[in-house]
């Protein structure tokens, strides 16, 4: 964490015992707040959210990818329009 005083030089990184930065804002005369993150805490975020993603399945989408190129991939555009509009519905908040 870095921190800039009130004459807008910073006064150093900060990081907590167990070496993660601490989240902590810092205040001048005009109430301005500034928060910087620690990169490494983004990096370990990211690779929870990424466990947390399905495994891709390449031989489904190297089948769907030939069947395309041959021409040959049967799309059933009810059941695709019908899945579009679900999710459409779902990101709307309707309060």
């Amino acid at each position: 964490m870095v921190r800039i005083n009130s004459s807008n030089q910073p006064t150093g990184i900060h990081k907590s015992s167990s070496g993660k930065a601490k989240k902590t804002t810092a205040k001048s005369s005009s109430s301005d707040k500034v928060q910087v993150s620690d990169a490494a805490g983004l990096r370990e975020r990211a690779k929870v959210m990424l466990s947390d993603m399905p495994d891709v399945r390449l031989d489904q989408i190297e089948g769907i990818r030939n069947a395309l190129e041959q021409g040959t991939y049967a799309m059933n555009s009810k059941a695709i329009s019908s899945h579009i509009v679900r999710n459409a519905l779902s990101e709307h908040s309707w309060s």
